[in-house]
């Protein structure tokens, strides 16, 4: 049974802006969350006060934005790849070998994907 929308209803596109809205919203207090529980992990109360939460995000997201510029600056195309983070973070052995870390975990997480969707 197929429903018309009249002009007062709401229509398609409006609903996917909210769906958009909705997920952008959910992706700030997912790092809020996140932010929360490493605060807690490295000896801070279990519920930090909501300023030290938005001082500590408005840190975090001027950092990756100030890195993902630079590796965006070192690129001909100006698109950050793993080059330029590779290269940006070559004298920082933790933070290499981290990235090396997660690249590898990825990997195996979509070659397992790979496996499980195409059984033998």
């Amino acid at each position: 049974m197929a429903e018309k929308l009249t002009l007062g209803e709401t229509s398609l596109f409006e609903l996917e802006e909210e769906i958009g809205e909705e997920s952008k919203e959910d992706s700030f207090e997912k790092f809020r969350r996140e932010l929360r529980t490493m605060l807690y992990a490295f000896g801070d109360v279990k519920n930090p006060h909501e300023a030290t939460l938005d001082l500590l995000y408005s840190i975090m997201v001027e950092y990756i934005t100030s890195v993902a510029k630079i590796g965006q600056s070192l690129e001909p195309r100006k698109k950050l790849t793993l080059q330029a983070i590779h290269y940006m973070t070559q004298r920082d052995i933790r933070k290499f070998d981290r990235i090396r870390e997660l690249l590898t975990m990825h990997e195996e997480l979509k070659k397992a994907k790979k496996d499980f969707e195409n059984p033998i």
